[in-house]
């Protein structure tokens, strides 16, 4: 990570630590989010913008898991319309996909972007953990 340089430090035997925050971690993950239109009705339940939302990482998926140590979560929200791919993988791992300008990812939101209903198309970057 280029900001893990100034805000991190580590070694091969700790984990990365933010700072003097005390704050280590050993994975990082890659969010692209996007906010879909409900249905006529309101709801997800018959929203076109999700389902070809949904029908996007189901075409990136097999990729997505082809990806050294890899690992892929969708976040939906019925309530506020956020669609959410998480992408996590270990620090080492995810320093070399992020080397390589995120591969996949521009290709992605591009297509993201042209779907009809889909608005604010972002990406994060954030460490994840389970404690």
């Amino acid at each position: 990570l280029e900001f893990r340089r100034v805000l991190f430090r580590s070694d091969p035997y700790t984990m990365p630590t933010i700072g003097a925050s005390a704050v280590s971690f050993e994975h990082v993950s890659r969010e692209w989010r996007c906010k879909y239109t409900m249905d006529a009705d309101g709801g997800p339940a018959n929203s076109a913008s999700l389902k070809a939302c949904e029908a996007l990482l189901q075409e990136y998926l097999p990729k997505l898991k082809a990806m050294p140590a890899m690992e892929v979560r969708r976040v939906v929200c019925g309530g506020c319309g956020d669609f959410k791919v998480v992408l996590t993988q270990p620090c080492a791992e995810h320093d070399a996909w992020k080397a390589s300008d995120y591969t996949i990812e521009g290709e992605f939101m591009e297509k993201l972007k042209a779907i009809e209903g889909t608005s604010r198309h972002e990406a994060q970057e954030y460490t994840f953990e389970t404690l």
